[in-house]
């Protein structure tokens, strides 16, 4: 504690300290008016016949589970940048017998090229087609999948919108991958599949935001109005996520690498899509689930999901459900080991250098960026 405010002025400290109860008092404002609207909004919601039980649904066999997550890493040196993209799959709990799945579960490209403004964007369009190659060959029951299905969707369109101003090493990879491992394809097959499940750990759009209208309560997002209206095992029934003609605009990649009439097969499984929300424990927050049409019209699935959620919240001390959890803490790891590689570039460097002040000053990494994995 004692070295957090090391690096800030006295001046600033002093007046960050002298907000903390003033902030403190506006939280707890907004949290008292959630808590004593909670009965109210709960009766409407039960009155449109919304909040369900998970024991009412019939008890399925233990589903084998899945979580994956992916990251990326720019480390900006004086004169070039050093990239990396990386998706991991980790498998939940289960006491069944163990699938045949060939290693490795992980997807992996670094490399080092000129400095780039259109290297980002093309870079988180490699890392989603990882995570799809990884989602596409799990051989599991329910596949898990950190984020929300729209944030696949937009950094494949900011791939393929970018990747021709990127790099050459990487305009080739994201090319390859594309042509090669049939990006299109295993995205369309992800958004209709029966066993593929979104777990956003947020989300900007509210579908109980109808039921704060006439409490006068202040904006609040579904998760957290779920966590309050919810005793401990239920959850709310599917409902629509987008409404296109209406709120919603349609998707769209560019039209060279996504026919019409692939448009118009991703958008209506987008609109096909449905949302529940879930609170499995009384200790446990309401978990928010995107669920594609196959899944959302079955009570066999829904139920396999829910239990398959259950199974891997299984302490307070993982936040989310196990699989993702963990796969979430692996590629928050992806920075350290581009660092690991940006020592041994600089070593190897100097090794082969006749000017090493020169080659030093050339591999100062002046600004490191990150995403994804939990972000």
């Amino acid at each position: 504690m004692g070295d957090t405010f090391s690096d800030l002025p006295d001046a600033l400290v002093r007046d960050l300290l002298a907000q903390a109860t003033p902030v403190a008092e506006r939280v707890s404002t907004h949290l008292n008016r959630l808590r004593q609207a909670r009965g109210s909004m709960r009766q409407r919601v039960q009155s449109e016949r919304l909040i369900a039980r998970k024991a009412d649904l019939d008890v399925p066999r233990e589903p084998s589970v899945v979580g994956i997550d992916g990251s990326y890493q720019v480390h900006r040196l004086t004169a070039l940048d050093l990239c990396a993209a990386a998706a991991v799959a980790v498998e939940g709990t289960s006491k069944e017998a163990r699938r045949h799945w060939q290693e490795p579960y992980h997807r992996m490209w670094v490399n080092s090229f000129e400095h780039s403004k259109n290297a980002t964007n093309t870079l988180r369009g490699l890392m989603i087609s990882m995570e799809l190659e990884l989602a596409a060959e799990a051989p599991h029951d329910l596949v898990l999948l950190d984020g929300s299905f729209i944030v696949l969707l937009i950094y494949l369109n900011q791939g393929l919108t970018s990747f021709r101003e990127a790099p050459r090493l990487l305009r080739e990879e994201f090319q390859r991958r594309w042509s090669e491992q049939r990006v299109l394809d295993r995205f369309l097959a992800l958004i209709q599949s029966d066993r593929t499940v979104a777990v956003p750990k947020y989300s900007g759009r509210n579908e109980l935001g109808n039921f704060l209208r006439d409490n006068d309560l202040p904006e609040t997002d579904g998760k957290t109005l779920a966590t309050l209206i919810l005793e401990p095992d239920e959850y709310i029934t599917p409902l629509p996520i987008f409404h296109f003609g209406g709120d919603d605009t349609e998707y769209h990649l560019p039209d060279e690498h996504c026919p019409r009439d692939r448009q118009d097969q991703m958008n209506q499984s987008i609109e096909n899509m449905r949302v529940i929300f879930y609170r499995p424990y009384g200790w446990a927050p309401a978990v928010r689930l995107e669920l594609t049409a196959p899944i959302a019209a079955s009570q066999a699935k829904l139920s396999m999901v829910l239990e398959g959620i259950k199974r891997q919240l299984f302490s307070p001390a993982v936040t989310e459900p196990y699989p993702l959890f963990l796969a979430d803490r692996m590629v928050k790891s992806l920075g350290a080991g581009v660092a690991v590689i940006e020592q041994v570039v600089a070593q190897h460097a100097v090794g082969a250098s006749t000017d090493v002040e020169t080659t030093l000053l050339c591999l100062q990494n002046y600004r490191t960026e990150g995403g994804r994995g939990g972000s």
